[in-house]
């Protein structure tokens, strides 16, 4: 598993003591927890909690190192770093049956705050995201459209879909939503481009800084696909 936050920083502050100018902390729950530690609850077998996971740190905008977890699917509870064993999870998930994947988070659009996080699995690893594709995901409250190339299609909230790129190629982007009036507003225009042995991530969500300018953000991501696993002889897929 990795976790992906995504969202706007709050403004940067700062205040003058002595004629030095001083960095202020941001207001509480204004990003995500720096840190979190992963859980699934007591093993079914010793009923017993198993040892406690490595932290992992969580910034706007970056993928997480990634954490194990268990095989098969369940409940995973993300829980800050800091606030004791019994503590109530900060975000509760239902992982994946299989594979590796990504968490996606967001801050709950009603409610404005970290403290209340929303979150979206997609898959990823060598065989969920590999190398040539362009995974995109609807994280905005409502519909969205997308021309992709000569492809136009609508995408539903909290659903995702992967489309092929060849090495080098310049795919033509746009992201259309509709306004109160019901006509389609384009948010978002130009290209997607991978190098060779890539992936992608983009991710359309609701604005959520101070007083921003349109409702609507786009998110692109680009990074080194990791190799696909060998097969039963040795030799990779």
């Amino acid at each position: 598993m990795r976790v992906l936050p995504v969202g706007e920083s709050p403004p940067f502050r700062q205040e003058v003591r002595d004629g030095v100018r001083y960095e202020l902390d941001v207001p509480p729950d204004s990003i995500p927890p720096r840190e979190v530690v992963t859980s699934v609850g007591k093993d079914p077998k010793t009923d017993k909690d198993p040892q406690p996971a490595k932290p992992l740190g969580l910034h706007l905008g970056r993928i997480s190192a990634p954490a194990a977890v268990p095989p098969g699917a369940g409940i995973l509870d993300l829980k800050r770093v800091g606030e004791g064993p019994d503590a109530k999870p900060w975000l509760r998930i239902k992982r994946p049956e299989t594979g590796d994947f990504l968490v996606l988070l967001w801050r709950d659009p009603s409610k404005k705050s970290w403290r209340d996080a929303l979150g979206l699995c997609v898959p990823d690893g060598p065989l969920g995201a590999p190398a040539g594709t362009e995974r995109i995901v609807n994280l905005f409250p409502q519909a969205i459209r997308i021309v992709w190339a000569e492809e136009a299609l609508i995408l539903a909230a909290g659903k995702s879909i992967s489309r092929t790129v060849k090495p080098g190629a310049e795919i033509a982007l746009q992201i259309l939503v509709a306004d109160k009036t019901g006509a389609m507003k384009r948010y978002y225009s130009g290209n997607v481009t991978q190098n060779q042995g890539e992936r992608g991530l983009v991710m359309i969500y609701r604005a959520d800084g101070v007083s921003p300018r349109r409702p609507v953000k786009v998110e692109i991501l680009r990074e080194p696909a990791p190799p696909p696993p060998p097969d039963d002889d040795g030799k990779k897929h």
